[in-house]
């Protein structure tokens, strides 16, 4: 039996129409609330040590910021020290070359030889009168068996690399044509030392030494000084300045030795002084020096140093140098941080921006969630990160 038909097709429509809309508007909220992207600007920035240069003043009883001038004393000290050293000059120098023969006898009767009797290098027993002579000496006497041979030590008679000669034949001189060719030499192996190398205590080496243990003697004195501050007391290494009254090495300048003593009697003076109060007025003083266009990132306070420019017990005054270690970065100003300016930009567009501000060294942009490209219009989704590395 039929009854009819019944159409929904039109709410088949507003049900699918509702479903488009749900999704779109959750997109749209997910978009608006999720949606973020974050500029992370890095400065322009400079690695800089600052001296500033400070007073101390046995007369001032209280730290004077303005015009650099701290409290503190002058303590002298006096002591003597002895100290060896083995820091000398290695340097090659002109010796005699040496080295071993046989040699031979081929007469029937023995042969003797004295102590510093002359040989020189050559072919054959008449070569010996002509050329030049490189003239080698017996170091003792020996007596060559008959029908026999011998090992001996001979050595150039003059310093020099000449004195380095390979193997070869050795001839007499002041000996008869019919007695070389009954007695020679030969060397088998290569003869060496004619150049050697040697430690020669240098003018230079005695004054670094001298140096060097004028320093040991400071930080001796230092040691004897510092049991006598009180507990909020200080002296420092870099604020310490020994004088030399006194010193003489052990040896002359140019002597062969491998190791010397230097004596050094000497004064030392160094300053009294408050760690904080030095600290903080360099600070206070390099913080004011800071170029409008720059902007402090870090003080590595742990890297400060102290010298000591110069020191007067007359007077009661030292001029200290402060060296201040620090990270300097270029201010950003209003224009780079407008988020306003930058809506809609894609990452391309936003390189090119920053890239024509000179303050700025480089850029890196995020954004969130993945399929944002370009910054969202509203301020609150757009961040800034500064990074000063």
């Amino acid at each position: 039996m039929h009854l009819g038909t019944y159409n929904n097709s039109h709410h088949r429509k507003f049900f699918w129409a509702f479903i488009l809309l749900v999704i779109v508007t959750a997109v749209v909220v997910v978009n608006f609330t999720l949606s973020r992207a974050t500029i992370v600007i890095r400065p322009k920035i400079e690695n800089k040590s600052t001296k500033i240069n400070l007073t101390v003043d046995a007369k001032t009883l209280k730290p004077d910021y303005a015009n650099l001038i701290l409290p503190g004393r002058i303590v002298e000290s006096e002591g003597e020290i002895t100290r060896n050293t083995s820091a000398v000059t290695a340097r090659k120098v002109e010796d005699f070359g040496k080295g071993t023969v046989k040699i031979k006898n081929i007469w029937k009767k023995d042969f003797f030889l004295q102590t510093g009797a002359q040989l020189v290098q050559g072919e054959s027993p008449e070569t010996v009168g002509t050329a030049l002579k490189n003239i080698f000496l017996l170091d003792s006497e020996v007596n060559v068996p008959a029908n026999g041979e011998i090992e001996a030590l001979i050595t150039a008679k003059n310093k020099g690399l000449a004195g380095n000669i390979p193997s070869g034949k050795f001839y007499f001189l002041r000996m008869s044509k019919w007695n070389r060719e009954r007695i020679w030499a030969e060397n088998e192996s290569e003869f060496s030392g004619g150049e050697i190398e040697t430690k020669i205590v240098t003018e230079d080496d005695i004054n670094q030494a001298v140096q060097k243990t004028a320093e040991e003697l400071g930080k001796i004195e230092m040691e004897k000084i510092k049991t006598k501050l009180s507990p909020e007391e200080k002296v420092s290494p870099g604020l310490t300045r020994v004088e030399i009254l006194e010193s003489r090495a052990s040896v002359a300048p140019e002597t062969v030795a491998g190791n010397f003593q230097v004596f050094v009697r000497g004064k030392v003076a160094s300053i009294v002084y408050s760690e904080k109060e030095l600290k903080d007025a360099a600070l206070s003083r390099f913080k004011a020096q800071v170029g409008a266009s720059q902007e402090i990132s870090s003080i590595d306070e742990t890297s400060i140093k102290y010298e000591l420019s110069d020191i007067s017990n007359t007077d009661g005054k030292a001029e200290v140098n402060v060296i201040v270690p620090a990270v300097l970065m270029s201010k950003l100003s209003s224009k780079m941080l407008d988020k306003k300016a930058i809506i809609g930009y894609n990452e391309s567009a936003l390189r090119e921006r920053y890239a024509k501000f000179p303050e700025i060294d480089s850029i890196d942009v995020k954004f969130f969630p993945f399929w944002v490209k370009s910054v969202p219009s509203f301020e609150s989704q757009v961040g800034f990160e500064i990074k000063a590395d």
